[in-house]
């Protein structure tokens, strides 16, 4: 089963467009099975109002659901989950954020595919308001939040996975993540494009086995997407 994380930063080209026939390629080249997008719109002027999940959904044959995070010019702005198989059990839960600071959400949701269930979290924390390194204060409400998702993780059945950007470096969220009994897959710095040099974007897993791992310079976004391949089983 291969799962994918991928933010689009609003679907915006390499060209500064927002073309949908180029964000659906995007993804279609990640020829994922579970796809989690970040900085998803819908109903935005600078996207032409397009609902980017369904775009991205149909363009790609799979089921898809949006988790708005907070209200962008008269339309919403948030997170997307898609499958190659069956949505059910959905929950979106806003995430906690510091006075002025932009509202984070993550959604929840079984999963199945092939016959394979799973329980995902797709979401999006907080950035590092001026880093790397965070102040202080984003440190502390980045870990807030991703306390949240585990928690919310943790109330549903194994096996599980965490797909999403969380603005975080290894070094701070891996030892979470694994303290948390996932297993996170290693990669290939994801952002900038061009000359990536920074790892924000994780796939972590728990009753599952990692396999391969790339990261995916698309026409779209500022960040690499990252792609990895897991099996039923135990690491």
């Amino acid at each position: 089963m291969r799962l994918a994380s991928f933010n689009i930063k609003n679907g915006l080209s390499d060209d500064g467009s927002h073309d949908p026939d180029v964000l659906v390629g995007a993804c279609r080249r990640l020829r994922a099975d579970v796809l989690a997008l970040q900085e998803v719109d819908r109903g935005v002027p600078r996207s032409s109002e397009a609902d980017q999940t369904t775009v991205v959904a149909r363009g790609c044959g799979l089921n898809g659901l949006y988790a708005p995070a907070r209200r962008l010019d008269g339309g919403e702005y948030g997170n997307a989950l898609l499958v190659r198989g069956s949505l059910a059990d959905v929950e979106h839960i806003p995430l906690p954020v510091l006075p002025g600071n932009e509202a984070r959400a993550v959604v929840l949701a079984g999963v199945e595919v092939d016959g394979v269930a799973l329980s995902v979290a797709a979401t999006h924390l907080q950035n590092r308001h001026g880093g790397p390194p965070p102040t202080p204060e984003a440190a502390m409400e980045q870990l807030e939040q991703l306390e949240v998702v585990l928690a919310g993780l943790a109330r549903r059945p194994r096996p599980r996975a965490l797909l999403g950007d969380l603005n975080m470096p290894p070094e701070v969220a891996v030892p979470v993540l694994d303290a948390a009994g996932y297993e996170v897959a290693d990669s290939e710095p994801t952002v900038v494009v061009g000359a990536p040099t920074f790892r924000i974007d994780y796939v972590a897993v728990d009753g599952l086995a990692v396999g391969g791992s790339e990261v995916l310079d698309t026409d779209v976004s500022d960040h690499r997407a990252l792609v990895v391949e897991v099996e039923p089983g135990e690491r």
